[in-house]
């Protein structure tokens, strides 16, 4: 990857001496501030912008490091297959075609893949705008020379984005209006070949760069993805496109279904410490506070500096809902602060500072309370607010990220004021490290994030062994005897789940009502009785679950009902009826993008109207289920709530370790779905389960 990031010379196929064409803003902007050599190729032209222009790449008398392909896409499968005779294996694919465009598209995309994978070359994009370096100057795009005359404001946060436009006209938008110093900013398109874990797995080595963003619409290789990221020391933003839009599966169990939405994406992702984000602006916001903030005590005792009582107001409001605590200042701050506002005001928490300006100014005001706030052991983070251009020129920024910093405290700022003098205050915060937002709310999202933020300790990225649990003797005998089957039933389904070590209720099947009744002896009343229907998964919508039978006559008539309802086809399950703490939900899935997962959450009828779930990658180790269990909203729940027996977190972790061992071993396993996973005296039982194979 490092040749895409630092060639030693570039050829641009495609170039042009034409200003408003593609071919030409890229020479334009390579001129602007790449400093090796450069080779336009075009049989049109003899020279362009002072540069000899070659005919064909091949004509080139010195060796090439990368080309630019700029060309039509029908042009570009000759573009390629020159590129290889040349010996040129690093090519930017720019032109557009492909399969964006649908089948056709698609087809010459996949013959352009075949000729770069014969000559071994390695190919970013198609339909892409390429990277740009800002720090280095260098531009390997078509996007507007403009865009670098506003003046690109250098920083360490890298974005990587699938879109092409986000990456020119977002950093204006980002660089103008919010000061966000950008290192690389990387446009990959339809990811042909180089995608975002190969980028991602170079930013992670990069010196240069501090955080990384990425706007994705897909993650085909997202296990690959979850594992760089579980590795990395950097922090990770990802904004996902496309997550609205339906599964392509039918949702045949509740695991598929609550898999929907990005849930399952978003889950796995935080579990590998990738902070989600919903829109452009935010996911940048929030990589450069991640860059910015590099420790934040959980709860964040924040002591907030303002100019308006009402905004101080909305702050402690805004923090709370983030679960972050407005700080209790100590006495002697108070006493200090007493010595900047006037008589009839009594300090507290917002420090209120307009009542000062007139006494002391307001440059005395701000730094007499950032002073007193600063030495309190009971703060963490001074949450500053200002206006530019209405008081005058603060010049203190650089001594209080200084005195923050030495203090061990975070120093964030919320700005508004003048557009001028904003851009300028913003600029100066960028260049003093200073996280600076626009947004009270979004000051707040972006301090509840650092404060949830974990940093990896560095690792290699290349180590990794991909671990293949073995099936458990007799599990096999129970695969083949349900091979062509691909909705198993309940009863089938838990007996393959015991095998695999998951706690079952005690059931037994009957064939007859006398049996049934023999049965319900041994058992022991009260007992559950069911029907089980070939291929359905629903059972109590379709009424065929009957609690609570404590009679042989109830035994009788309830037998006789269920065969009635199911005319005759399916068979009938007795079970132990168990007391009930509360119901909880286990799944196993195999997704697209991630391959085998697990999901935990709170169950029972209501899982799908709750939708309190969490997902991560299969296999699990025992640490990591644990993990799981408790990143349920309803966590509570299982702590003892209300005098209840705390749940047994050896054996649930040991559930969800389980199903993501069968379901890795079992390819042909496409969802596990144990809905409910009842909690007894604090034990957790699997009571109604089922089982659904790939089709073939």
């Amino acid at each position: 990857m490092k040749t895409f990031f630092r060639p030693s010379s570039i050829a641009v196929i495609g170039a042009s001496a034409r200003e408003d064409s593609l071919g030409g803003q890229i020479i334009n902007n390579l001129l602007y501030g790449y400093k090796e050599a450069i080779y336009p190729v075009n049989p049109n032209y003899k020279e362009i912008k002072g540069l000899r222009c070659f005919p064909t790449v091949e004509a080139i008398p010195a060796s090439v490091d990368m080309a630019i392909v700029i060309v039509p896409a029908p042009a570009v499968p000759a573009a390629l297959a020159a590129c290889g005779r040349k010996g040129i294996y690093r090519v930017i694919i720019e032109s557009a075609g492909f399969s964006e465009t649908g089948p056709e598209g698609r087809a010459l995309q996949d013959k352009c893949t075949a000729i770069a994978h014969a000559a071994g070359i390695r190919v970013w994009g198609p339909n892409c705008m390429g990277l740009v370096d800002i720090p280095r100057q260098h531009f390997f795009t078509f996007m507007h020379p403009n865009i670098y005359k506003e003046g690109l404001i250098p920083g360490r946060i890298s974005m990587v984005v699938q879109s092409g436009m986000l990456s020119a006209g977002f950093l204006v938008d980002l660089m103008s209006d919010r000061a966000i110093g950008i290192g690389k900013a990387c446009s990959i398109g339809n990811k042909s070949d180089v995608d975002e874990c190969d980028i991602l797995e170079y930013l992670l080595d990069d010196d240069e760069t501090d955080a990384i963003a990425f706007y994705l619409e897909s993650i085909p290789r997202g296990r690959r993805f979850i594992e760089l990221a579980n590795q990395s020391p950097k922090p990770i933003v990802v904004l996902k496109g496309g997550k609205s839009s339906a599964g392509a599966k039918a949702a045949l169990s509740h695991t598929s279904s609550l898999a929907g939405n990005a849930r399952l994406q978003d889950s796995v992702l935080t579990l590998a410490g990738v902070t989600i984000a919903h829109d452009f602006q935010q996911m940048m916001e929030l990589a450069r506070a991640l860059a910015m903030i590099p420790h934040t005590p959980p709860h964040c005792r924040t002591a907030i500096m303002t100019f308006s009582g009402g905004a101080g107001i909305l702050s402690c409001d805004l923090l709370e809902e983030q679960g972050l605590v407005v700080a209790e200042l100590s006495c002697e701050t108070k006493r200090e602060l007493a010595a900047v506002f006037p008589d009839w005001l009594p300090s507290s928490n917002p420090v209120d500072l307009f009542p000062a300006f007139a006494l002391k100014g307001p440059v005395a005001a701000y730094d007499g309370a950032f002073n007193a706030l600063i030495k309190d052991p009971q703060v963490d983070v001074i949450f500053m607010h200002y206006f530019a251009g209405l008081y005058p020129n603060y010049g203190a920024l650089p001594l209080m990220k200084e005195a923050a910093d030495k203090a061990g405290k975070v120093l964030i700022m919320w700005v508004i004021g003048r557009r001028d003098n904003l851009r300028t205050f913003k600029r100066e915060c960028q260049e003093s490290d200073i996280p600076v937002h626009s947004e009270l709310s979004r000051t707040v999202e972006c301090l509840a994030a650092a404060s949830r933020y974990k940093r990896r300790k560095p690792v290699a990225v290349n180590n990794h062994t991909a671990r293949n649990p073995a099936l458990p003797s007799g599990a096999a005998d129970i695969l083949s005897k349900g091979k062509g089957r691909r909705v198993w039933d309940e009863f089938d389904s838990k007996q393959l789940l015991a095998i695999c070590g998951i706690p079952v209720v005690d059931e037994r099947i009957a064939k007859t009502v006398d049996e049934a009744a023999s049965l319900a002896q041994k058992i022991g009343y009260p007992v559950v009785m069911k029907g089980l229907l070939p291929g359905e998964v629903h059972k109590t919508e379709s009424g065929l679950v009957r609690p609570g039978i404590a009679t042989s006559a109830g035994i009788k008539v309830t037998f006789e009902d269920l065969m009635n309802r199911m005319n005759g086809q399916g068979r009938i399950l007795l079970q132990r009826q168990l007391s009930i703490d509360y119901e909880l939900i286990a799944g196993y899935l195999r997704d697209a993008q991630f391959g085998p997962c697990v999901m935990f959450g709170l169950g029972g009828i209501f899982s799908e109207l709750q939708r309190d779930v969490v997902f991560a990658t299969a296999p699990l180790t025992l640490q990591s289920a644990l993990e799981l269990i408790f990143r349920i909203k309803g966590s509570k729940l299982l702590q003892g709530f209300r005098g209840m027996t705390p749940i047994n977190q050896k054996a649930m972790a040991g559930i969800l370790v389980g199903l993501g061992n069968l379901g890795a071993a079992c390819p042909q396993i496409e969802q596990i779905d144990i809905n409910p996973l009842i909690v007894s005296g604090g034990n957790p039982v699997a009571v109604d389960a089922s089982i659904i194979l790939a089709t073939i």
